[in-house]
């Protein structure tokens, strides 16, 4: 069983049996490059992504603040973009703290890139 463990380092890596390994975060499956094209469709959560990205980590009440969305639907959309990987968020007491990972969404533009070559 593979367990993948996506910090504030920038380095995702995979804990299997015991061993860790970096993961190539250049490849990228057509079911994952679908995923987040659906997923960065809905304006409300390309804004909820461009808007973490601009910082180095945001707080979830700021978001909620400078979005018109209820708490409940700003919590499903960075749920969906922890899920794809394209986010990781830290605890600190009681507020959540969330960050983009870079990787993923190069490793997405680069698959993007690809198809125009075809």
């Amino acid at each position: 069983m593979d367990i993948e463990v996506v910090g504030f380092t920038d380095l995702p890596i995979r804990l299997t049996c015991g061993a860790v390994r970096l993961i190539d975060m250049a490849k990228i499956t057509d079911d994952e490059v679908a995923k987040i094209g659906r997923a960065l469709g809905d304006p409300n959560r390309l804004a909820i992504y461009t808007q973490i990205s601009r910082s180095d980590e945001l707080y979830c009440g700021e978001m909620h603040a400078k979005n018109s969305i209820s708490q409940a639907t700003l919590s499903h959309h960075l749920r969906v973009l922890t899920e794809l990987g394209l986010i990781t968020a830290r605890k600190d007491g009681l507020n959540m703290y969330y960050r983009v990972i870079p990787g993923k969404f190069e490793a997405y533009l680069t698959y993007l890139g690809r198809l125009r070559k075809i």
